[in-house]
């Protein structure tokens, strides 16, 4: 928020007659004004006049600019306010002038400036009486109060009905905008008065009058609904609850005023301003002054900064990436697999290796007369599958190398059993979510609205070719349907509603969000530029967040617990079934053939006739 805190300060030097003393009198008040305000003004003044031929603007100046100049405090700056381009916004601006129509038509280009006119005025025009100028004063601030300009003092000529020793006094004039019977008006009222260019109540607040109680008037406020963040009960009138709800409530209750919330009439929600100029959702019904404000999570951008006022920031939220709950999808067969990490399979080629190399070694050491060369081999993979030995070992020596061999390959076996019923029965981790990269890898689309995806991925195209553009007010909906419909798709919102959406029904799948957030709202209300009640509003929303009513509301209002998913490991393990088994089956099948296979070879290539061995009398297979 690019809130400015000017303070323009107008003066309108109002007079019939201007003698010597008459022009020393506005001089003096003006410089009496300025030097009460000079804290607020930065010590800093805009004077000029508007109508240089007349003679009493220049005479004005030419006494206060000296008095100025002598304070040593002050820099003044002599450019006309709508033609300065590089200004301090909380200077004093003081403006000499003939008649109230020169300041009105005046005022067209000091509006089209479109500053924040949220300082404090003081209007000094040279042409009547205040009693015989009623009617153009008031005109004059009604059009004032119009462009918000609401901290006004008008120097007028004393009334007629006023004692003898203030004949000769200058009343300063100004209207309040809200009080008893008058909600939005323009009632003048005497704030001062000057009498010989000297203030008469030396206490009396010129300016900071920003207002603290609206007299129960009626503020129209541009809302929808949109849980947990606001809330419409089913009484008439509603009552509001929610965060934002709570608030204006609570304000209301502050600032006596009364709401009525106005709901945008054109389906969308909070809306925005286009490069063009139009308007829709609540910022159209704020643009054409038919609410006071609306409040909610904009986007800070240029149009909206400068056609708005906003409020200090009540809550902060972050948008993020809400998928549904889903489990790593992983095949029987892979989890079979599951324990084979790279180790594994190096642990058993290396193994296979140097048995293969063993062997062949005592191929060439063993006379032939103990073994088969070409059978050696199968015999080595029948082992090492765990099938029993096709023949009784007779030499000590190799008989003592296939034991290691048996144990090491029975002992390589268990383990792996045990490693595969421990991840047989562990539970299966929930998928990946972390990150948009991710997302995109599960194969995830994405859904946001259009303003979300041109702030979030205006420099990046990755996303484009999944991206589901959807409405703002298609929050809920899409929420549902996602989940009935069991679509793979990622959609951009809030944790806030994604818990209250999970709250619903704890016994079916839910969402997820994502740790990588997107964008972070500053939830704020937006007024018409310059509009005065937001320094009121400002004042209270300060001092609410100051007492951690925010905070509180968010523990007791937002329960994070429907933020943890429903199919998380509950740290007991599964109970082993056939589905975990597939696999085994699948890979026992494997196994058989290649044994069927293996024992046809045998019988084809290596057939041997029995014989008789004399020096034991048994018969043995060789």
């Amino acid at each position: 928020m690019n809130q400015f805190k000017s303070l323009l300060y107008l003066m309108l030097l109002v007079g019939t007659r201007c003698s010597a003393t008459s022009i020393k009198s506005w001089a003096t008040c003006s410089y009496e004004v300025i030097l009460r305000s000079s804290a607020a003004a930065k010590h800093q003044v805009n004077a000029y006049t508007l109508d240089p031929s007349s003679g009493f603007g220049m005479e004005v100046l030419d006494m206060l600019l000296p008095a100025l100049e002598n304070n040593g405090s002050y820099s003044v700056n002599l450019a006309a306010y709508p033609t300065t381009i590089d200004y301090n916004q909380r200077n004093f601006v003081l403006i000499v002038t003939d008649s109230l129509a020169s300041f009105d038509e005046h005022l067209g280009p000091m509006i089209d400036k479109n500053v924040e006119f949220r300082g404090y005025f003081l209007l000094l025009v040279y042409s009547s009486s205040y009693d015989a100028s009623v009617a153009k004063v008031q005109y004059i601030l009604e059009r004032l109060w119009d462009f918000r300009v609401h901290n006004v003092l008008l120097a007028l000529e004393s009334s007629s009905n006023v004692r003898d020793d203030e004949a000769n006094g200058i009343d300063l004039v100004s209207y309040t905008p809200y009080g008893p019977g008058c909600c939005g008006c323009a009632r003048p009222y005497i704030v001062d008065r000057c009498i010989d260019g000297r203030l008469s109540n030396g206490t009396a607040a010129l300016f900071d009058r920003f207002e603290r109680n609206l007299y129960g008037c009626q503020l129209r406020i541009a809302a929808f609904e949109r849980p947990p963040f606001m809330k419409f009960s089913n009484d008439t009138p509603p009552k509001l609850s929610g965060i934002e709800g709570d608030l204006i409530e609570l304000l209301a209750q502050k600032l006596n005023f009364t709401v009525a919330i106005v709901e945008p009439p054109d389906g969308h929600v909070w809306g925005r301003i286009y490069p063009n100029g139009t308007t829709n959702g609540a910022m159209k019904l704020l643009m054409e002054g038919r609410v006071h404000l609306t409040l909610g999570r904009y986007f800070p951008y240029p149009r909206l900064l400068a056609n708005t006022t906003q409020s200090h920031s009540y809550y902060i939220a972050d948008l993020v990436l809400a998928v549904p709950e889903a489990l790593v999808p992983v095949t029987p067969l892979e989890q079979l697999l599951k324990p084979f990490r790279w180790k594994i399979w190096l642990m058993l080629a290396l193994e296979l290796v140097l048995g293969f190399g063993a062997l062949f070694v005592l191929t060439c050491v063993i006379p032939p007369a103990f073994h088969y060369p070409r059978r050696i081999a199968l015999d080595y993979w029948r082992t090492f599958l765990g099938e029993s030995l096709p023949i009784l070992p007779r030499v000590a020596r190799t008989r003592f190398m296939l034991m290691l061999w048996i144990l090491h390959t029975m002992l390589l076996r268990e383990c792996y059993k045990g490693a595969l019923v421990g991840f047989l029965t562990e539970p299966t981790p929930l998928n990946d979510i972390h990150s948009i990269d991710a997302l995109l890898d599960a194969g995830y689309r994405f859904a946001m609205t259009e303003t979300v995806y041109h702030k979030v991925f205006h420099e990046s195209s990755k996303i484009d070719h999944r991206l589901v553009l959807v409405e703002p007010a298609d929050g809920q909906y899409l929420l549902q349907r996602t989940l009935q419909l069991g679509e793979r798709l990622a959609i951009a919102n809030t944790r806030e509603e994604i818990a209250l959406f999970n709250g619903r029904n704890r016994s079916i799948i839910n969402y997820r969000t994502s740790d990588e957030k997107l964008l972070t709202f500053h939830f704020c209300m937006y007024f018409k530029r310059s509009s005065p009640v937001v320094t009121a509003f400002d004042w209270y929303i300060r001092r609410i967040l100051a007492t951690g009513y925010i905070t509180r509301w968010y523990t007791t209002s937002v329960d994070t617990q429907f933020l943890r998913p429903t199919l998380a490991n509950s740290g007991q393990a599964e109970v082993l079934s056939m589905r975990h088994l597939q696999g085994c089956y699948v890979l026992l099948l494997a196994g058989l053939i290649v044994s069927a296979f293996t024992f046809t070879l045998e019988l084809l290539c290596f057939q041997r006739p029995m014989k008789a061995v004399k020096s034991t009398g048994g018969i043995f297979l060789d």
